[in-house]
């Protein structure tokens, strides 16, 4: 979506006493954060700016790098200048309640496409992860999860079939939720889960899966997630789009001296699970 000529008007004024970019810079954050620039809105070309404002071109391209280093634009080669799109704060150690239920707290819609569900041997990364030998059978579980209806994660989920019997012929499409399904069905709640994130870029299947160009940049996150008794419940691998995700954790020190980990977050966060 491009930017009507008509929208940059003329938001400098050099009689002021703040600098050129800082005026621009300002005024670009206002015409965001109110909603005057539309999330995915495409900013004019820096020369257009220059042209239309009489500013140079180290005034333009100094508030826009403010911008994007702020998470508020977002440049592409070749493309342009976008108008960031929102990202969803997602937890390290939260989200044990899965995505479905977050998101509906936030006021998002959260839907599912299956891709895959079947039975198959536990590979030995598979296997380790869940505490099974491998070639065990195992529950896996391939979807494409979006949010309002646009795509934000493919994830892939491993069960131990024995825990979760006839789980194979679910419908585990649309809003429907793992995690509740496994909580009220199977008696198997989530109690907790380590998680390590990754970097990555997409490859041509995700790329066509979460509507984004080869070789954009992920998120990964790999998970295993643990019920009663400590038994390992569910390995996931989750790509997320990283124009759309952050992962946040706060660490403190509490008083009795103890190295801890405590994560919170401005939002409700969504987990990359059920």
């Amino acid at each position: 979506m491009s930017m009507p000529a008509g929208d940059l008007g003329s938001p400098v004024d050099r009689s002021g006493p703040a600098p050129l970019h800082h005026q621009l810079k300002a005024w670009l954050t206002n015409q965001i954060l109110s909603g005057g620039l539309p999330r995915g809105a495409r900013l004019p070309d820096e020369p257009e700016i220059c042209e239309r404002l009489g500013v140079r071109r180290a005034v333009v391209r100094r508030a826009l790098a403010e911008l994007a280093y702020e998470g508020l634009v977002d440049h592409h080669r070749g493309q342009g200048t976008f108008v960031s799109w929102p990202k969803t704060a997602e937890g390290l150690t939260s989200g044990l309640w899965g995505l479905t239920a977050e998101a509906a707290l936030r006021g998002q819609s959260v839907s599912s496409r299956v891709l895959v569900l079947r039975e198959v041997p536990a590979t030995e990364t598979v296997g380790r992860s869940l505490g099974l030998v491998p070639g065990g059978p195992v529950v896996e579980l391939d979807r494409v999860r979006a949010l309002d209806g646009e795509p934000h994660v493919v994830v892939v989920t491993y069960l131990p079939s024995v825990m979760v019997p006839g789980l194979v012929a679910r419908d585990l499409s649309g809003p429907v939720s793992l995690y509740r399904a496994l909580r009220e069905d199977y008696d198997l709640p989530v109690l907790s889960s380590v998680r390590r994130v990754e970097a990555t870029v997409a490859a041509a299947r995700e790329a066509r899966l979460l509507r984004v160009e080869m070789g954009a940049p992920l998120l990964v996150l790999r998970s295993v997630t643990y019920t009663t008794g400590t038994r390992p419940l569910d390995y996931s691998i989750a790509m997320h789009r990283a124009d759309r995700t952050a992962f946040e954790v706060e660490l403190a020190v509490p008083a009795d001296g103890a190295s801890r980990m405590v994560e919170v977050s401005p939002v409700l966060l969504g987990g990359d699970g059920a």
